[in-house]
């Protein structure tokens, strides 16, 4: 007989576990049923086919209901081996002392049903075994300790691709995520509003973290991040079918709302450029704005939603600094007209002071040049208040009075 090596600890936790699971279902009345079926593989969670349908309406003529109502209900068994079917699975298997009672139908299992549906029980009762079966049993559980042997030295050898915080992360949210839909869910009941399919997502959603946990249980981490992400979109499917909005949609129509606020920043550059002015350096900050919000989008689909959040945000604030960009060059040509007119005026004064002294009539050059410091004067106050469009038109009409002036004399 080969060794088993499986690790005591690994194996208690597990069975353990999933026979307490069971305990919180009602027990069923033990009445075998005459539902016939064909077995020609080992079943477990997970799988899918007309052999699990089968397996079902046996368990629920059995006795072993699988759900009360809706899927997997009498009438309403289904192709899909999920928790619901592993618990009914589990008490049929505790009934008939299979050990151990963990929902894998395998060998020991098929044959056990063979036996009751065709009358080979040689007078038994339900939980009464002959040698023969016990040394099967011996066999199958051989066999199924030898390959949860060799899962725990995959997991042991093989470097884990999945870290444990991603795994508690994970776990985390669907956790919340289940809580926080369950209660739309009532909200959505108490108010008399619909709620759609959420009643089916969220028993998912329970199913699909039930997983998680086993395969925690398993050391299997890539299993739990699997279940736990799938447990909890199902959990947000409840959510958004009862009426909730999710923090998908949230940061999607966010992600919306800065597309939009690029595009109108696209058309006010434009029109700077239309008007003459540089727009270089928009142009280059809103490319960036745009790269931030591809990126943005592929966080939302991995389910990253903080990454999303935090790059839509940035790309929102680079669209103010491409609007600034513009700003900053009305600025500056604000600034270098008032400059310009500044200095014309300055060589007009002069140039009209050496006319007077030389004894021409120079009135109305001075006039002219009152009226360049006044229009200088306006445009100062247009640039303070940060109308550099109207600073830059005062000034350049300054700039003109100044050479009016000078043609005067």
């Amino acid at each position: 007989m080969k060794t088993i090596n499986l690790s005591g600890n690994f194996l208690f936790a597990t069975t353990t576990f999933l026979i307490a699971l069971s305990f919180i279902f009602i027990q069923p009345t033990y009445i075998e049923a005459a539902v016939v079926c064909t077995f020609d593989r080992n079943i477990e969670s997970g799988m899918n086919g007309e052999d699990i349908r089968c397996l079902q309406k046996y368990l629920n003529d059995a006795g072993f209901v699988i759900a009360q109502s809706g899927p997997g209900s009498k009438g309403n068994e289904t192709s899909l081996f999920r928790d619901a079917t592993k618990s009914a699975l589990i008490k049929w298997q505790e009934a008939n002392n299979l050990s151990p009672a963990i929902g894998f139908f395998g060998p020991l299992s098929r044959a056990k049903y063979s036996d009751l549906v065709n009358g080979n029980s040689n007078g038994q009762v339900l939980g009464e075994s002959t040698t023969s079966d016990n040394e099967s049993q011996v066999t199958d559980l051989l066999d199924k300790l030898n390959i949860l042997q060799a899962q725990l030295d995959v997991a042991k050898t093989e470097q884990n691709t999945v870290q444990d915080e991603d795994v508690k992360s994970a776990v985390l949210k669907a956790v919340e995520q289940i809580e926080s839909s369950e209660a739309q869910i009532e909200r959505a009941l108490g108010d008399g509003e619909s709620i759609g399919h959420a009643d089916d997502n969220i028993i998912d959603a329970r199913e699909d973290f039930y997983e998680a946990v086993v395969a925690l249980l398993n050391n299997n981490m890539e299993r739990a991040l699997s279940f736990a992400q799938s447990a909890y979109d199902n959990a947000a499917d409840a959510y958004e079918d009862a009426g909730g909005e999710t923090e998908e949609d949230e940061i999607d129509e966010f992600i919306d709302e800065v597309e939009d606020e690029i595009s109108d920043a696209w058309d006010e550059i434009e029109i700077a450029k239309d008007n003459g002015k540089n727009i270089d350096k928009a142009e280059e900050i809103l490319e960036d704005a745009e790269d931030l919000i591809d990126q943005a989008k592929e966080n939302l689909k991995e389910d990253d939603f903080d990454e999303a959040r935090d790059l839509a945000e940035e790309a929102e604030d680079l669209i103010d600094d491409a609007l600034d960009s513009v700003s900053d060059n009305d600025q500056r040509d604000a600034e270098g007209a008032i400059d310009d007119a500044s200095d014309a005026i300055n060589d007009a004064w002069d140039d009209v002071r050496d006319a007077d002294r030389d004894g021409q009539d120079v009135d109305d050059a001075e006039d002219l040049l009152g009226e360049a410091e006044d229009a200088l004067d306006d445009a100062q106050d247009a640039y303070d208040d940060g109308d550099y469009d109207e600073a830059v038109d005062k000034a350049e009409e300054a700039e003109d009075l100044a050479r009016d002036a000078l043609n005067e004399i």
